[in-house]
C-alpha cells in the first residue's frame, strides 16, 4: 500500500499571469473592505450609533507603541524564513517541533510588545472575563446544574445578577477550565494566560498534521512556517478563544490521524481522543458547532477512493467521543440547547440589539481579514481556483488543502449570517481562520512563499504595534 507521503501528484503551480492578477485583485479588495469598514464605522460612531467599537471594525484603540517584544518579533520572522528554507529537508518530527517552538516564541513576542502586565497578566482579569466569576463557583457539579439559570439577565431563579459577559457567552466548560487551573494552585492572570498560549499553539502544529494525515505531506511541510507565524496569534496568545481554536484544531488532527487508513489500520484511540476534543470544543464555545463543516470536509477527503463505508468505523468512534462529552454535561445538569437559547436572549439584552446588522454582516469579514491579514483573501481565491480546476484534474494535495480552507471560510460565513456574531470576529472566528489560512500552503515557489511569510508576519506586528487590541 502506498505511503501517505507518496500518494498523488500535486497540481501545477497556479501562479500564472491570470492568477497573479486575480490574487492581486483579492488583496486590494480586502484592503478596500477593511478601509471602508473603518470609514463607515467611524461615521456610525460620530452619529451616536452604539456599535461599541472604538476603532472599527475592531474592538481596539489606536495606540502606536513598541516594547521588549518588538525586536523579538523580527528574530521570529528571521527564524521563520530559515525554517521555511529548510522545511523540505527536515525530518517531519523535527520540523513539527521547530514549528511549535517558533509558534510559542511568536506568541510570546507579540504579547510582550504590550508588556508583561498589560499584554499578559491583566488580560483575563478584566471584569468581563472568566476569572471574575470563579469565586461564585462552590463546586463544578453545582455550577453545571445551575449554570443556565444565570445566562440571561432576569432569568435567574433567585434574583441575583447573571454571569459576567464571557462566562454567560460560552458553555460552562470554558469557565471550568480556569476554575480547575486555580484549584491546582495556578490561579490568576499569569497562569491563565500561559494556559491560553500553550493550548493556542497546538493549532500551529495541528493544522499541518491534518494536511499530512489527509494525504498532503508536501503542503503540510509548506504550511508549518506559515502556521508558526500566524497573524491571528495577535488575538490567540492570551485569549480563551485562542485556547478554543487549539482544542478544535487539535481534535481534528487526532481524528484525521485515526481515520488515515494509509497506516495500515485505523487508530481508534486517536479517533476517540479527537472526538473528545471536538466535543469539548463545542462545550467551550457554542459557535464551534460550525467547525463541523471542517470535520465534514475531512470525512469527504478520507472517504475519497475508498468510499464512506471503509472509513466509517474511525469516524463513528470520533462521533462517540463527541457524544461522551455531551452525555457527561447532560448528566451533570447542563443542556447545551437550553444554554444556547438563553444566550440568544442575553446577547440581545446587551449591545447586539443596537448594533446594526446591515453594517456588521460585512464589517465582520473585514475584522476577520485584519486578524488574518489581507493575504487570507489571496488564499481563499487560490483555494477556489484549485477546486474549480480540480474538477478536471481530480484529487490532488492542493485540492485537499483547498477543500479544508473553503470549509473554514464557509463556517465563518454561516456564523456571519446567523446575526450572533456582531463584532469581535477578529477573536471569535479564530478557529475558522486557522483552517482558512491553510490555503497559503498552496504557494510553492520559494520566493513567493518567503514574500508571503514576510507579509503576514509583518502585518501582525504592524497591527499589534499600532493598536491596543485588549488581547
Amino acid at each position: 500500500m502506498a505511503r501517505p507521503d507518496r500518494v498523488r501528484h500535486a497540481l501545477p503551480d497556479l501562479a500564472a499571469p491570470g492568477w497573479r492578477w486575480s490574487a492581486l485583485v483579492a488583496v486590494i479588495a480586502a484592503l478596500v473592505l477593511i478601509r471602508l469598514s473603518m470609514l463607515v464605522g467611524q461615521d456610525l460612531n460620530a452619529r451616536g450609533v452604539p456599535i461599541v467599537l472604538p476603532y472599527p471594525p475592531l474592538l481596539a484603540f489606536w495606540h502606536p507603541h513598541t516594547g521588549v517584544g518588538t525586536p523579538l518579533t523580527v528574530l521570529c520572522l528571521l527564524l521563520g524564513l530559515l525554517l521555511q528554507r529548510n522545511a523540505p529537508r527536515l525530518r517531519w518530527g523535527h520540523l513539527l517541533l521547530a514549528g511549535w517552538l517558533l509558534a510559542l516564541a511568536w506568541m510570546v513576542s507579540l504579547v510582550m510588545i504590550d508588556g508583561l502586565a498589560k499584554g499578559w497578566t491583566s488580560v483575563l482579569t478584566n471584569p468581563n472575563e472568566y476569572l471574575h466569576d470563579l469565586p461564585r463557583i462552590s463546586s463544578p457539579a453545582e455550577f453545571l446544574r445551575t449554570f443556565s439559570h444565570y445566562i440571561a439577565f432576569g432569568g435567574d431563579v433567585d434574583g441575583t445578577n447573571g454571569w459576567t459577559t464571557h462566562v454567560a457567552g460560552h458553555p460552562p466548560l470554558a469557565t471550568l477550565v480556569f476554575w480547575a487551573l486555580g484549584a491546582v494552585g495556578l490561579g490568576g492572570g499569569f497562569w491563565a494566560g500561559l494556559l491560553c498560549i500553550l493550548v493556542s499553539s497546538a493549532a500551529a502544529v495541528g493544522m499541518p498534521v491534518v494536511l499530512r494525515e489527509l494525504g498532503s505531506p508536501d503542503a503540510a511541510r509548506r504550511l508549518v512556517p506559515f502556521a508558526a507565524l500566524m497573524p491571528g496569534a495577535v488575538w490567540m496568545a492570551v485569549s480563551a478563544d485562542g485556547l478554543f481554536a487549539g482544542v478544535a484544531v487539535g481534535g481534528l488532527a487526532l481524528a484525521c490521524r485515526g481515520a488515515n487508513l494509509e497506516h495500515g489500520r485505523a487508530r481508534l484511540g486517536s479517533s476517540l481522543a479527537g472526538g473528545v476534543l471536538l466535543g469539548a470544543a463545542i462545550y467551550l464555545n457554542y459557535g464551534l458547532v460550525l467547525f463541523g463543516l471542517v470535520v465534514l470536509a475531512a470525512v469527504v477527503v478520507t472517504a475519497r477512493g475508498r468510499g464512506l463505508r471503509a472509513v466509517l468505523r474511525p469516524w463513528l468512534v470520533s462521533t462517540a467521543g463527541v457524544a461522551l462529552v455531551a452525555a457527561a454535561h447532560f448528566a451533570l445538569g447542563f443542556n447545551w440547547f437550553v444554554g444556547l437559547a438563553r444566550l440568544r436572549v442575553r446577547y440581545y439584552q446587551q449591545t447586539a440589539s443596537d448594533r446594526p446588522y446591515s453594517y456588521f454582516v460585512w464589517a465582520n469579514l473585514a475584522a476577520w481579514l485584519v486578524a488574518w491579514s489581507p493575504l487570507l483573501a489571496y488564499g481563499v481565491v487560490r483555494a477556489v481556483g484549485v477546486l474549480l480546476r480540480g474538477r478536471r484534474l481530480g484529487w490532488t494535495q492542493d485540492v485537499v488543502v483547498a477543500l479544508l480552507s473553503a470549509a473554514g471560510t464557509a463556517a465563518a460565513l454561516v456564523a456571519d449570517l446567523s446575526a450572533m456574531s456582531k463584532a469581535e470576529t477578529e477573536r471569535i472566528w479564530l478557529a475558522f481562520g486557522v483552517v482558512a489560512y491553510a490555503a497559503l500552503a498552496t504557494i510553492r515557489r520559494r520566493g513567493a512563499a518567503a514574500l508571503a511569510l514576510v507579509l503576514v508576519a509583518g502585518w501582525a506586528v504592524l497591527v499589534n504595534s499600532l493598536l491596543d487590541t485588549g488581547w
